[in-house]
């Protein structure tokens, strides 16, 4: 079977290609990568968010999809498969910080809007603003970040969203809302806030 043909079949579909131990191993290989390109991105964007940490979030995502490839078989279809990536995703996370208490402190910018962390400080308006909504969403309490990340950010519906981090959907909309709310308020506070490098005004008293 070829990619393109992979392509146009529902993820179910392709992990029972994946799973068929009678299917020839390149047809086999072909399924899995077909499902490691569909959701790597979004993996590892709900890692990053929780860990904080590139690397952490690259291992963590890594993990997630060893553990996929070792428990396909295992899948019942009670969710959708990408529900239940999700949720593999963030018992790793877990285990992670379970077993590494060294979390990063320094505010980073939101994985959904950042290709690659900078090096260096960047001092270009677009930094600014990514380093502004990273801190904005830090100002948010750690459930309701996670379900706007998922809703906002990664596209998840709140159904979704909600068996993700197993909450009723009613109870994610509500804190998808009030998330969208406080984040567009603390924007509008620090666009507000004098900025603590500007230049002074120059002093034209006269001096005798």
């Amino acid at each position: 079977m070829t990619a393109v043909s992979l392509e146009a079949l529902s993820d179910e579909q392709v992990l029972a290609r994946y799973v068929d131990v009678g299917a020839p191993a390149g047809d086999r290989e072909a399924a899995f990568h077909t499902l490691v390109d569909r959701y790597h991105r979004r993996v590892f964007a709900i890692c990053f968010e929780v860990l904080r940490s590139r690397s952490d979030a690259e291992d963590a995502t890594q993990e997630t999809f060893v553990k996929l490839a070792r428990g396909a078989a295992g899948f019942r279809g009670d969710a959708k498969l990408s529900t239940w990536l999700y949720r593999v995703a963030r018992n790793v996370c877990t285990d992670h910080i379970r077993h590494d208490a060294r979390r990063p402190t320094t505010p980073v910018a939101d994985p959904g809007q950042l290709d690659e962390a900078p090096s260096e400080p960047d001092s270009s308006a677009g930094t600014a603003e990514r380093l502004a909504v990273a801190a904005a969403l830090d100002t948010l309490d750690p459930l309701s970040r996670r379900a706007l990340v998922l809703v906002a950010v990664e596209g998840l519906t709140y159904a979704e969203a909600g068996e993700v981090i197993g909450l009723p959907v009613g109870t994610v909309k509500s804190r998808v809302s009030r998330a969208r709310g406080r984040l567009a308020t603390a924007l509008d506070e620090r666009s507000r806030s004098p900025r603590s490098d500007a230049t002074p005004p120059p002093d034209h008293t006269s001096h005798p």
